[in-house]
Formats: structure tokens, C-alpha cells, sequence
């Protein structure tokens, strides 16, 4: 019988409490045997419902600590206890970054045999049908005959009000097919998304490589993602629904953030310059316009921690001038 093996990657430091709920949010997704089935091409009568349990859906959980020193291991051991087989721990020894973390959680489900990567942070609580909804997608996008890069959820926040920091790209649908699957089945076509719940085909890893670890923080996600729909359409699944509880729903902004973490914008500005460098000439003009802009915005609005914040954005934009990280390829 063909198997599904679906591996959430979830990275976390010193975070403990929102990894735990995270992982309780995990632990409560279900995916309906002949949704599976569906999606394997499978004609599964009611024995071979009950032999094989979930339809060949196999769904494991990967936590990727940064190292964290807050006693994440033994806060989250009851659950480990309770899934012996099927959530795994690794602690790293240094904190890699969410960039660093990602690409070694996603490395390792993909040589351990996933057939698809989850991945989300820590603070992502995804409803419980957030993974039925991702496969749901997955069986309108087979009946199509339209393969994808990445499948993506609806962020929004506590309040329920779609999360500003995952703003994903939308795009007009490119022909009835896609229009199709827009309006029957609220998948729609994207450029780019964040690692808050992103379904990956192992085999598009394989392809196009890992998320660039050397970018730590910022970034990431989007130069990896653009990689993606660069070579297969991609999707957002409206119905799929996490929850992203970030501190605010402001989303990033160097004039207004709070001076203790203006050093995470260097990881910015150094990382999207990267990437537009990669993408070609009219990429980094969008880049240096964006620069100046909020160059002048820091100026004129910025109330305090000026001269800071300037000297975090020109530090960014000159370690991005010759700063270009190799793409690293699981091993199978």
C-alpha cells in the first residue's frame, strides 16, 4: 500500500510554554482515512480502513531546539513520552537561527524518508483541521493536474484578524484551471510565504535545496520560497487556518520597533539585498528604493534611537553587497 508521510518540522529557543501549545495543537490534527486515500489513489474498502488505521497517513512531529536554556526538553517530555514514535526532540548545540534551524529540521525529515515538510514556529497554533484542509488542497490540485512547489496556510492573529507579518504575495490566477481552483476550492496562487505552516513536497527539497542557513534570521523563508514558485506554481489554502501569536500585529517596521531589537534588521537588510542580487537587476532597485524610503521614514518619524537604526540599515546593506551563502542539498 502507498504510504503519505507527512513530518511537521517546528523550530524553537527559549520559548517553552509556546511550544508546548503549538505541540498539543499538532498532536489534535487528523486527517480523515479516505482523504488519505484520496489523495493516494487508493480504493480502500472498510478492512483495509481499519488495517491500516488512518489510509497510509503517517504524520510525525520534529522539534529543532536552538539550544535553548530554559528547559524546553523536560517541559515538553510528557508529550515525547506519549509519542515515542512519532515526535522526535533534537537539541542543537548553538543556536543556528530560524534560517539554521529550519534547514537542518528540513534536511533531516527529508533523509528520514518524508514524503512532505510542515514546517511553522514555535509561536504557530494551527487549528485542527489546518492539516485535513492542507491535504484536502493537495487532492484538488492532483485532480487538476497541477503540481506545486509549496502549499501555504491563512495566518491570522490572536484576535482573529489575518497576521501583518505573514502578508503572502497573491497573484492573478494564470488560467481557468487555477481560476477554477480559486473560486471552487479557495486555493489560490501565490509568489512567496512564510515559515508560519508551509507544506513542501520532499521532493521539490531535494530539487531546488535547503533554506540558507547562513542568513540565521529574516529572509529566509522568502528567498526560499521564491525559489519555489520560480519553478512550480504555489498556493495559499484559505481554509487551512493557523494562528500566529506574535507579541504585536504590527508587523516589522525599523521607524516604530522597539529599540532592543533594531539589531534584528541588520539580519534584513543584509539578507533581502542578498536575495535581490540573485533575483537580478530590476529586484535590487526595488531594494534600494525601499532603502531610501524607509532611510527618510527613520529620519523624519523615528522618536527615538535615530542615529542607531541608520547605522543598523547602512550595516545590513553593506555586508548584502557581497554576502551570498551556497544552497546546501539533502543527502539520499
Amino acid at each position: 500500500m502507498k504510504r503519505c508521510n507527512i513530518t511537521a518540522v517546528v523550530v524553537t529557543n527559549n520559548r517553552k510554554q509556546m511550544l508546548g501549545e503549538c505541540l498539543e495543537a499538532l498532536e489534535a490534527q487528523k486527517a480523515k482515512p479516505m482523504t488519505v486515500a484520496n489523495l493516494l489513489g487508493e480504493d480502500l474498502g472498510v478492512s483495509k480502513i481499519k488495517q491500516y488505521g488512518p489510509g497510509g497517513f503517517h504524520f510525525d512531529v520534529l522539534v529543532v531546539d536552538n539550544a535553548s536554556t530554559d528547559g524546553t526538553e523536560e517541559y515538553i517530555q510528557d508529550m515525547i513520552d506519549r509519542h515515542p514514535n512519532n515526535l522526535s526532540y533534537i537539541r542543537l548545540e548553538e543556536n543556528l537561527g530560524g534560517a539554521g534551524g529550519f534547514s537542518f529540521g528540513m534536511k533531516y525529515a527529508v533523509e528520514h524518508g518524508a514524503t512532505y515538510v510542515w514546517v511553522m514556529d514555535d509561536d504557530t497554533v494551527p487549528e485542527k483541521d489546518a492539516l485535513e484542509k492542507l491535504v484536502q488542497a493537495m487532492i484538488a490540485l492532483k485532480g487538476a493536474n497541477e503540481r506545486f512547489g509549496f502549499l501555504s496556510s491563512q495566518a491570522v492573529w490572536s484576535d482573529g484578524e489575518p497576521c501583518r507579518m505573514n502578508r503572502q504575495e497573491e497573484l492573478e490566477p494564470k488560467n481557468e484551471k487555477q481560476r477554477r481552483l480559486m473560486e471552487q476550492d479557495r486555493i489560490i496562487p501565490v509568489k512567496s510565504a512564510t515559515f508560519v505552516s508551509l507544506l513542501i513536497p520532499a521532493g521539490m527539497i531535494t530539487s531546488i535545496g535547503l533554506p540558507l542557513k547562513d542568513y540565521f534570521i529574516w529572509g529566509d523563508d522568502k528567498e526560499f520560497t521564491l525559489r519555489l514558485s520560480n519553478v512550480r506554481n504555489c498556493y495559499k489554502v484559505e481554509d487551512s487556518v493557523v494562528v500566529h501569536k506574535t507579541k504585536n500585529n504590527v508587523g516589522s517596521n525599523i521607524v516604530e520597533d522597539d529599540l532592543e531589537r533594531i539589531h534584528r534588521y541588520y539580519y534584513a537588510y543584509r539578507n533581502d539585498l542578498a536575495t535581490a542580487r540573485k533575483r537580478g537587476f530590476r529586484e535590487v532597485m526595488v531594494y534600494h528604493m525601499a532603502y531610501c524610503l524607509n532611510f527618510l521614514r527613520v529620519i523624519f518619524l523615528s522618536k527615538e534611537g535615530k542615529g542607531k537604526r541608520l547605522a543598523v540599515m547602512r550595516q545590513g546593506k553593506k555586508e548584502g553587497r557581497r554576502f551570498m551563502p551556497e544552497t546546501e542539498f539533502p543527502e539520499i
